[in-house]
């Protein structure tokens, strides 16, 4: 008598992120289970590092290049964060004797540069992430099958790749430049020139760039709503964007004092709403979604190289790697007094000028200031371009003497705030005015709050 078996399989469907397992009584788990709840908890993780928090070195994974007894290319333990959300751990220092990575690449780079070796050489240190499938175990077979099909991994581990490829935007011209992988693809070996695109990263430089040029102003000519949002519209890379309408006369760009804070919300809003998913879609992937790029720069490496490819020097240039900073450390700059302060006022120069002991202008003056004397002896009225008589300002005055055997002692005293302009008194020690080889300089600055106006 023969009795007939049937292998059942189950037929796995499409792992979705968006979906997890109902658990049930009476519900059969197999693998498709499985893994679809890994799927979308392990989703959720990374949409939270990526979305919530960005991409770059969390800690560590600093680049040196020490020299003895070998040049080498160091990368101490530490953490990072890739583009897709992933973390990735370097457990323990990872060193790279540059010599030897050069002569294991000798063939491919002689072919790039043919004859003499090029004066330098740009280099990336690029860390990407990458799994590996480990604790292998015997698993239940059929009949008639190898031991090695009768044996899989129990785990999956995360581990990582360090590469240093020829970077793209500065190595000499190659005649033949290699290939680059697909974002997210990872080198099985060889000469690879590649540099992670921060397309993200850098339009957040240019953001930040941008709102430091937002400047509180008590005269003007204001930035409007509309062109605001234009200015941050236009760091959609690419030219998405159409060309402003009404061109905003800056940079800096100023906003009156009651209108900054509703300025930074209409920048933070139109960023979020329309900037991060335009940021999203030009790199392939649906708005809001993280790339597949799986590495991160952790800078870039200049080699020096003799005619006979060796490596007579390097340098690290780590300006341009992205990295996260803990909201902690975050919370504690917020919180700073002297923090909060400086960034809830304005304080600049808005005046500077010399004078002689009649007020007449004794070479330029800033932003058309002048001394008008007053119907008293020694006073003066100082006047400028922008002046508000509502508005703060903190007036520094020293006297000069062009005999200085013969000097006397004055003072430049602040007497009153007018509304046409600023009284200050100048008189030596006998309360006399000043004599014709004296003058005096003044600076006035303006302290504005950004709370509402004046202080």
């Amino acid at each position: 008598m023969s009795t007939m078996f049937q292998s059942a399989s189950p037929t796995l469907q499409k792992l979705d992120p968006s979906k997890r397992v109902n658990y049930t009584f009476g519900l059969v788990l197999g693998v498709e289970e499985f893994l679809q709840s890994d799927t979308y908890f392990l989703a959720k993780h990374f949409v939270e590092n990526r979305l919530l928090h960005g991409y770059g070195t969390v800690c560590g994974l600093d680049v040196t290049t020490p020299t003895a007894p070998q040049l080498e290319i160091q990368v101490t333990p530490g953490w990072a964060i890739n583009p897709k959300g992933q973390e990735i751990h370097v457990p323990q220092l990872m060193c790279l004797p540059v010599n030897s990575w050069l002569q294991a690449n000798l063939q491919e780079l002689q072919t790039l540069y043919p004859g003499t070796a090029p004066t330098a050489l740009d280099l990336c240190v690029v860390l990407c992430y990458r799994e590996c499938k480990t604790d292998v175990v015997p698993i239940p077979g059929e009949p008639c099958q190898t031991q090695a099909s009768s044996t899989a991994p129990s785990r999956i581990q995360d581990s990582f790749e360090l590469q240093l490829c020829l970077n793209p935007y500065a190595s000499p011209p190659a005649t033949s430049p290699p290939g680059s992988p697909p974002s997210g693809v990872l080198d099985s070996g060889g000469l690879r020139e590649f540099r992670p695109a921060q397309v993200e990263d850098d339009a957040v430089r240019a953001f930040v760039t941008l709102l430091s040029q937002i400047q509180v102003s008590s005269t003007g000519p204001y930035l409007t709503s509309s062109q605001l949002e234009e200015l941050v519209l236009e760091l959609i890379p690419g030219g998405v964007t159409l060309p402003l309408t009404s061109p905003p006369s800056g940079p800096p760009y100023y906003v009156a004092p009651q209108n900054l804070r509703e300025s930074i919300r209409t920048a933070m809003r139109v960023w979020i709403t329309e900037v991060r998913p335009a940021l999203a879609a030009s790199q392939n992937v649906g708005p809001c979604c993280a790339p597949q790029e799986k590495c991160v720069l952790l800078a870039e490496v200049t080699l020096s190289l003799d005619p006979a490819w060796g490596a007579t020097g390097a340098t690290v240039d780590q300006s341009q790697r992205p990295f996260l900073v803990p909201t902690r450390l975050l919370q504690e700059m917020a919180f700073d007094e002297s923090q909060a302060g400086a960034a809830a006022t304005s304080y600049q120069p808005v005046a500077a000028g010399v004078f002689t002991s009649t007020g007449a202008a004794k070479g330029p003056v800033f932003n058309n200031l002048t001394a008008k004397a007053s119907a008293t002896a020694g006073d003066f009225v100082l006047s400028f371009t922008g002046f508000q008589f509502t508005n703060t300002y903190i007036v520094k005055g020293t006297v000069q003497d062009s005999n200085v055997a013969a000097a006397t002692r004055a003072t430049v005293e602040f007497v009153a705030l007018e509304e046409i302009g600023i009284l200050i008194r100048v008189l030596d020690t006998g309360n006399k005015p000043l004599s014709a080889n004296q003058g005096f300089m003044v600076e006035i600055s303006q302290i504005v709050s950004s709370h509402g106006g004046a202080s």
